[in-house]
Parts: C-alpha cells; sequence; structure tokens
C-alpha cells in the first residue's frame, strides 16, 4: 500500500487530493486500486498515513515470513473425552449471509458515549416481555447505517444485517413496535441534552464556553391537506429548495467540535430571525446562570437581529456574528484609516468599533481567487449569450469561404424569444448579472433590431464586485478581543453547515413520511441521536483517521459479513458456527488507525448449546 496523489485545478487553484492505494495484478498487467479517499490533508497528516501503511505491512510481513515473532506454543495433547463429536466435512454449507461490521462499529460507538446508563431506566422492559431499548438500539443503528422508512427497516433490514446476533432476539421488530417504541422517546429530549453535555466533557473536554446557533428546514412526502392537524406542518422558505412541500424549521445548537448539544423543532413558517433569543431563554432553563454568562454565540449573519443583539448585550452574552458586506459602506472611513493585520498566509484582518460593537473585515486570498475566478466564468456564460443575439440580429458581418464580408439573410429574432433567452442566462448567472447594462426592446417591437437592443459592462459594479471578493465582515461585542482570534474563532461556524449537510444526506432526516407531530418529533430525535454516534466517530477520525469522513468508514465496515457455518454431524445433529469475515487490507488499515479490535468469533453451538472447539 502506499498513497498517491492526484491534483486538479479548479477555481483558479491547484488542488491536491490524496489517497491509499494498492498495486494488483490484472493478468499480465499491474494496475493501482484506489482502497481509501483522504481528500486534501496536509504533511502532517500524510506522514501519519505514512506510518500507519508501513506498520500494518511491517506486521503482515513479519505474520507471512513466521520470524522475529516469538514461536507458537506447542501444542495441547489431545484431551480424552467421553462423547467426541464426528462431523462430515464434505456436507458443510455456509447460510445467511449478513451485514455486520457496519452494526457493530454503531453498537460500539453507543457504548462508548455511554447511551446504556441514561435509556435502561427510562425505557423498561414492557409488561409482557418487550425491550423496548434493544429495539432503541435496533432504530437508531439503522438510521445510523442504511437510512430509511420503518416499513423498510422491518420488512428487510432487520433480516439483512446481523443486527439479532449483536442485540439478541429481543430486538425483533414489527411496524406496530416501532411506532410505539417512538411514542416513548422524545419525553427524554430535555434530559438527553443535559447527560450528552457532561458525556461530551468527559470523552473530547468539551465545553459550552462557545456555541454554534443555525438553522435549517426538512420537508414532508404528505398530502397539504395535512397542514390543518399539526402544528408543525407549514410552507416556508425551504433550504432544500422544495417550496412546494410542508416543512418544519429545526434549531441546532453545536459546540465547537461538532457535537451536539441541543435541537428545537418549530413550524415550518417560523422566521429565523424570531427564533433565536426563544432559543436562548430555553438553554438557560436548562443549563441555569453559569452556562448563560460564559457562553460565547456564534452565529451566521441574518439569523440575530438588532434587538436580539441588544437584547444579548444587556444579559451579558457574548456574541460573534457575520455582518452583511454592504455594512463595509457605512463603515468605510474608520475601516480605511486601520492597517491590515496579517493572520496566516493569505489571510488579514483590520477592525473598526461603531458603538458598543467591533467589526472585523476579513480578507482571504484564496477565497478571492475562488469568487474572481466563480464570477468570471458566470460573466463568460453570460456574455456567450449575448454575443449568439448580436450575431443573429445581424449586428456582425460574417466571412465568406473567399475572405470577403457577406451579408447573409438571418430569420428574424422576437421579442418573446429574445425574453426567453435572457431569462435562462439570467437565472445562470446568479448575481453577475447585475454587471451588466441591457436595454431590451418595448412591448410594441415585435423583433429584436440594432436599434431597440444593445448591452454593456456596469464598470462601477464590476469595480466594486472585484474589490468585495474575498472579503467577509464579522460583528461581535468583544471590543477587547484580538481580531485575528476573532477570525480563527469564527472559521469553526462551517462546522454546523457540515452537520445539517450529514444529518440530511447520511442520517436521511428528509423527507419525512410522518403525519402525526408526536411521530415527527420522534423521527427528528432518531436523527439527532444517530448524528451523536455519528459526530463522536467523526471526532475520533479527526485525531486518529485525519481525511477520512464517518460514512467513508461505515461504508468500509459495511463490507465485513457474518455468515453461519453449518456442518452436520456422524449422528445426525448439526453444528453452527457464525462466523464474520476477516478485514480486507482497507478495512484493517481504518480499523487500525482508529485502535479499534474486532471482538473473539461467536463459539461454535450444537443443538443450542455452546460446545468447545477442541472438541471438533
Amino acid at each position: 500500500m502506499f498513497l498517491r496523489k492526484t491534483s486538479r485545478f479548479k477555481d483558479g487553484k491547484v488542488h491536491d487530493y490524496w489517497s491509499v492505494a494498492e498495486n494488483s495484478r490484472a493478468g499480465r498487467r499491474v494496475v493501482q486500486r484506489q482502497l481509501l479517499y483522504l481528500g486534501e490533508i496536509d504533511e502532517d497528516r500524510q506522514n501519519a498515513w505514512l506510518n500507519a501503511i508501513s506498520e500494518l505491512d511491517e506486521r503482515k510481513e513479519v505474520d507471512e515470513r513466521g520470524y522475529l515473532i516469538p514461536p507458537p506454543p506447542p501444542p495441547e495433547p489431545p484431551r480424552e473425552t467421553k462423547n467426541p463429536i464426528r462431523i462430515r466435512l464434505s456436507q458443510m454449507k455456509v447460510e445467511n449471509i449478513r451485514e455486520w461490521g457496519a452494526c457493530w462499529l454503531g453498537l460500539h460507538l453507543w457504548d462508548l458515549v455511554g447511551l446504556d446508563s441514561f435509556w435502561t431506566g427510562r425505557l423498561p422492559p414492557s409488561s409482557h416481555g418487550t425491550d423496548w431499548l434493544a429495539i432503541f438500539k435496533a432504530i437508531v443503528l439503522y438510521r445510523l447505517t442504511s437510512p430509511g422508512s420503518e416499513w423498510r427497516m422491518h420488512r428487510d433490514w432487520y433480516d439483512d444485517t446481523a443486527v439479532r446476533d449483536l442485540l439478541g432476539e429481543s430486538s425483533y421488530t414489527s411496524k406496530s413496535t416501532l411506532y410505539g417504541c417512538l411514542d416513548r422517546l422524545v419525553a427524554h429530549k430535555d434530559a438527553m441534552f443535559g447527560f450528552l453535555r457532561d458525556r461530551w466533557a468527559g470523552l473530547f473536554s468539551s465545553n459550552c464556553r462557545v456555541i454554534l446557533y443555525d438553522l435549517t428546514s426538512t420537508y414532508f412526502e404528505v398530502d397539504g391537506t395535512k397542514a390543518e392537524t399539526s402544528e408543525l406542518f407549514r410552507h416556508g422558505y425551504s433550504r432544500d429548495k422544495r417550496g412546494d412541500c410542508l416543512q418544519v424549521v429545526i434549531a441546532l445548537v453545536l459546540t465547537p467540535d461538532g457535537l451536539p448539544l441541543a435541537y428545537e423543532v418549530m413550524p415550518g413558517n417560523t422566521s429565523d430571525k424570531g427564533t433565536q433569543m426563544q432559543f436562548v431563554d430555553r438553554l438557560v432553563k436548562k443549563y441555569g446562570k453559569d452556562g448563560k454568562l460564559d457562553s460565547l454565540w456564534l452565529m451566521d449573519r441574518g439569523v440575530p437581529t438588532e434587538e436580539t443583539l441588544e437584547k444579548m448585550r444587556s444579559l451579558g452574552f457574548k456574541y460573534l456574528v457575520g455582518s452583511p458586506r454592504s455594512t463595509v459602506g457605512a463603515l468605510g472611513e474608520k475601516l480605511s484609516g486601520q492597517e491590515w493585520t496579517h493572520v496566516q498566509d493569505g489571510i488579514r484582518v483590520k477592525y473598526a468599533a461603531d458603538g458598543t460593537d467591533k467589526y472585523v473585515l476579513t480578507h482571504s486570498m484564496a477565497r478571492f481567487t475562488k469568487e474572481h475566478a466563480m464570477r468570471q466564468s458566470k460573466m463568460r456564460a453570460v456574455m456567450k449569450v449575448l454575443h449568439s443575439i448580436d450575431v443573429r440580429i445581424g449586428r456582425r458581418v460574417e466571412v465568406g469561404d473567399d475572405g470577403r464580408p457577406v451579408e447573409k439573410e438571418r430569420k428574424a429574432l422576437s421579442r418573446d424569444e429574445l425574453i426567453s433567452r435572457l431569462a435562462v442566462a439570467r437565472s445562470k448567472a446568479g448575481r453577475a448579472w447585475r454587471l451588466f447594462k441591457i436595454r431590451k426592446p418595448k412591448p410594441k417591437d415585435t423583433t429584436v433590431t440594432q436599434e431597440n437592443f444593445s448591452w454593456s459592462f456596469d464598470l462601477e459594479g464590476i469595480k466594486e464586485a472585484r474589490s468585495n471578493e474575498g472579503t467577509y465582515l464579522l460583528r461581535t461585542n468583544m471590543t477587547e478581543a484580538d481580531p485575528a482570534a476573532l477570525w480563527k474563532q469564527y472559521m469553526i461556524q462551517g462546522e454546523i453547515e457540515q452537520s445539517f449537510k450529514e444529518v440530511k444526506n447520511d442520517l436521511g432526516l428528509r423527507p419525512v413520511y410522518h403525519q402525526l407531530d408526536s411521530r415527527i418529533e420522534a423521527h427528528i430525535f432518531v436523527s439527532y441521536v444517530a448524528y451523536c454516534l455519528q459526530a463522536t466517530l467523526k471526532n475520533l477520525t479527526r485525531s486518529k483517521a485525519s481525511g477520512l469522513t464517518p460514512r467513508q468508514i461505515f461504508d468500509k465496515m459495511r463490507k465485513i459479513y457474518m455468515v453461519d457455518v453449518k456442518i452436520p454431524t456422524t449422528d445426525g445433529r448439526e453444528i453452527v458456527m457464525q462466523r464474520y469475515g476477516e478485514p480486507k487490507n482497507d478495512v484493517a488499515l481504518v480499523l487500525s488507525q482508529l485502535g479499534l479490535r474486532l471482538p473473539p468469533q461467536p463459539p461454535p453451538k450444537i443443538d443450542g448449546k455452546t460446545i468447545e472447539e477442541g472438541l471438533l
């Protein structure tokens, strides 16, 4: 195995992507096969992966050659037994192939977070013997490893995985049992938040001194008439581009490490600006005064209002929020009189105070290169459409085969066709559309001519757009803080955006098919618990297996299957051995990096009783 680099020029910059690969023989040819994709990683992380690869290769080489390791112990003398078991190897068969690795990893994360200690007393078995805790574990594992509907879990997933082997027969779920378990969960939501806050501090030394806050939405695949029977179903601004669907709004609070602290579910028409102080008040009631006054809130622009920020200042909160670029114009003289301070390569900041707040203007060279390249690309797309219109209306004279100008008769361009072309170009251009001045034909004009159509660049707009590229403005009430430190703190705001993507895409938060408010809350709560496990794995990979995502690791672990090996005996009985497959090189490398050791193979059984392998 070795590290392989692939370079790509994108958005005005060369990006180096790394992966773990190995050579394999295909006939007479030797080809490279990718095992793990690591993405863009720094030199220290490259060295860490190189060391892990060399250690794994050395361990395999030592095992294969049989030296540099202690010699195996001498075999034990055969034990005499009164009733030896004789088997028929020729009739051995393998049955019930099922996924094991991903479920085992999910259950390992559950134990690592210590969720049994929280849920054991809150989900006791029913009087009929239903093990609600085992069922809840199965629901969370399903959401974590292969999310889908409850019907699919009951019909397919349970039998296709080794969840019964890991949790026992009591985890078997019917549809009605699944819904019954969901109905018992949400009542413990607030207590779960407090438990996790303490658990994150014990596992990762995380605290609530810095809090990330943002909102997202998820939509429903239900009949629109159901909105009358629900307090949550509403039409509103959809972050999923599904304004045609009913939705709910979810407010989420994270630690800087991406570990979830709490969330709230609100009606789908809730405005972003009207949620934050309500959420702050709820957290203050849960965590008390000490947690309130020590917290720094990081928020994206557009979330807090001026009234919200004023109230936060009066209550003693600290905040660091994004501010619209239009504010730069209002602070023009105050910012222009300040000198730039270099934070790191390609990053510089300067600040200006205005009243009770400090504004930090940041310029990123990498961001400038990216935004500049994107703007130019969109402008070229618009210019291509405009030039095609110029040619169509005869503004340009074509050149004939003999090199002389030739005027050719063209089909007239109607005004409706022009408007249609411009609409398509505008939808693709986005904000770059404002950088063009276009004179359109009047409604009474039926065709487009050189006299009623023209276009040009908005030079002042292009100059302003260029000056804003690569810059963003931050606002805070920590007036004594260093601008460079403020910029570094705000950079972790992207963690919450990533968490929304993972919850929606990896854990199947959207779309929601439930129609009762209680089931909607339960669906989101299960996704929240599953994300707690995924965030735990994410923090482990950040320090031990950087470059890998939790979804990549689960996909690799899913390749470890469990089978039932059945061997008949000479006296008419049958030996059953449950065995999981040995991990391949890529999975073994991941397990080695994470410091995980697979459990021992289950002992064989005959007629339901465990037997010793030495008797076979």
